[in-house]
């Protein structure tokens, strides 16, 4: 799949628990999302994520929210102080998530 360079904030949680993480996309396709972050995640764990579209780019007149549930295909080595490279496969979107960034999946 062709891959799109985007660089969005990105919300996490792993399925399953409460802790919620956040990161920074690098690209996306139709059916995975590479990302950045500092949170402990291993391959094989299943993930719950909302990205906020900025209204520049979806020409909204405010930020809309993705939502998407998927795996953890791969993870890159971090070095000390770096960021850890992700690659999740999604297996679902949902683009009707109502409110604002800290809201959604708090409910």
């Amino acid at each position: 799949m062709t891959r799109l360079p985007l660089e969005v904030f990105l919300r996490m949680r792993v399925s399953g628990l409460k802790d919620i993480q956040y990161a920074e996309t690098r690209d996306v396709s139709a059916r995975g999302i590479y990302f950045y972050t500092r949170a402990h995640v291993e391959t094989g764990q299943e993930l719950e994520c909302v990205l906020v579209l900025p209204e520049e780019l979806t020409l909204a007149p405010r930020p809309m929210f993705v939502g998407c549930r998927g795996k953890v295909l791969r993870t890159n080595e971090r070095r000390p102080g770096q960021k850890l490279g992700v690659a999740v496969e999604i297996q679902s979107y949902d683009f009707s998530l109502p409110g604002s960034f800290e809201e959604n999946g708090e409910k």
